[in-house]
């Protein structure tokens, strides 16, 4: 990683304050339930009008902004979320913390987008796959020590102290932006028609659903794992901070794991990375009470998982080379629309069954994502095929 500019760990950095936007909640879920005398069930709802706003802004961001230079652009975006995290931290009452995080989301699909497009012309071609990944991995790394951080924070102090420390990352973000990323490199002709057909392509669609379905299946436990981990696994709630890191050293190795296991055979890695999915989350829910068994899968849960998003994000980029500013902003759409779901879906799960089967209807959710790859991959084939008749 020497060999790439500042300017891409400068990008990767704001990746991960807006990933620690997202992902710190899921920390300090039960702190903020009883700071705002509500539910535990209806605390979800603040993951998942996070995750709305990225599903329905993000898509909606990036055409309006096509035609904004991307540093501007970016930096834009990092301003947005400054303010959408400063104002979650003074949040009053549950209407206000709902108001504040739907601003912080507006940015986050186009920003992670923009990063990922930008950082293909701060690199050389034949890096560009891990380029990406890498500004991806800053965004999952967010998990490593962001939301430990955030959720140790958030139980020494407040939860609203969490969402200070995300300002503090923003403003710092915001300066090497700034001072560090050159603005020469975002020429191309943008055009909103080649956008919008290249982001609508059978293909491009189904990929989509594979993101929802074949990673999604993985948040629908995650967005209640603190609760999983106190009330199944009985570990205290002081050791959920350290339980989350190891989840977060997997699924940053795993992001850059998968990067380069994308540059080598995309779709077949795609359709094993969902299948050693399921495994996982199906073994994940067996050893669940055992403390001894549950912090080793949550390595390999974390690493399995997250190599999923770079893979994904090197397919959507592929199928639109043309046009692929929206399509990458899609990624983001799917994965958020999944969390959004997987808060509500969890939500219900709790409430009426039991919270030990999440895991089990987890990997179901994921297995009608291993199909729709599978079906993904035999159309490239069958078209492939094709070519080569005509070509004869």
């Amino acid at each position: 990683m020497r060999n790439y500019p500042i300017s891409i760990f400068i990008l990767a950095i704001g990746a991960f304050a807006i990933g620690m936007t997202e992902f710190v909640l899921m920390g300090i879920l039960p702190d903020v339930a009883q700071d705002l005398d509500i539910t535990i069930s209806k605390a979800g709802q603040f993951v998942s009008v996070y995750a709305l706003g990225v599903a329905i802004g993000g898509p909606i961001m990036t055409l309006l902004t096509l035609k904004v230079p991307r540093k501007k652009l970016i930096i834009m975006l990092i301003l947005f979320s400054i303010i959408g995290n400063l104002g979650s931290a003074l949040s009053p009452n549950y209407a206000s913390l709902i108001l504040f995080r739907i601003i912080a989301s507006l940015t986050h699909g186009t920003y992670m987008g923009a990063c990922a497009l930008l950082a293909t012309k701060l690199v050389s071609k034949e890096r560009s796959g891990r380029a990406v990944s890498f500004i991806f991995a800053g965004l999952l790394s967010s998990n490593v020590l962001g939301v430990p951080i955030g959720t140790f924070v958030g139980q020494q102090l407040s939860w609203r102290y969490s969402f200070g420390v995300i300002t503090v990352l923003g403003i710092i973000s915001l300066i090497g932006i700034i001072f560090f990323v050159p603005s020469n490199k975002d020429q191309s002709e943008f055009n909103v028609k080649k956008e919008i057909l290249a982001s609508i392509k059978p293909q491009t669609i189904l990929t989509l659903f594979i993101t929802f379905f074949g990673f999604g299946g993985m948040y629908l436990a995650f967005t209640y794992i603190t609760p999983i981990l106190t009330d199944i696994t009985h570990f205290k709630a002081s050791s959920v901070s350290w339980i989350l890191l190891i989840f977060g050293v997997g699924s940053t190795v795993g992001s850059i794991i998968g990067g380069k296991l994308s540059d080598w055979k995309l779709m077949p890695w795609l359709i094993i990375n969902i299948i050693l999915l399921i495994v996982v989350m199906v073994l994940y829910g067996v050893v669940t009470p055992y403390k001894g068994l549950v912090i080793p899968s949550t390595f390999v849960w974390g690493l399995i998982a997250y190599s999923l998003l770079p893979t994904i994000q090197s397919r959507l980029v592929l199928l639109a080379s043309d046009a692929p500013n929206l399509a990458s902003t899609l990624t983001n759409t799917a994965f958020n629309i999944s969390i959004s779901f997987a808060a509500f879906f969890g939500g219900v799960i709790i409430d009426v069954f039991s919270l030990s089967l999440i895991f089990f209807i987890g990997a179901i959710q994921s297995f009608v994502g291993l199909i729709l790859a599978l079906i993904s991959y035999f159309v490239d084939r069958k078209r492939s095929a094709d070519v080569q008749v005509e070509g004869k």
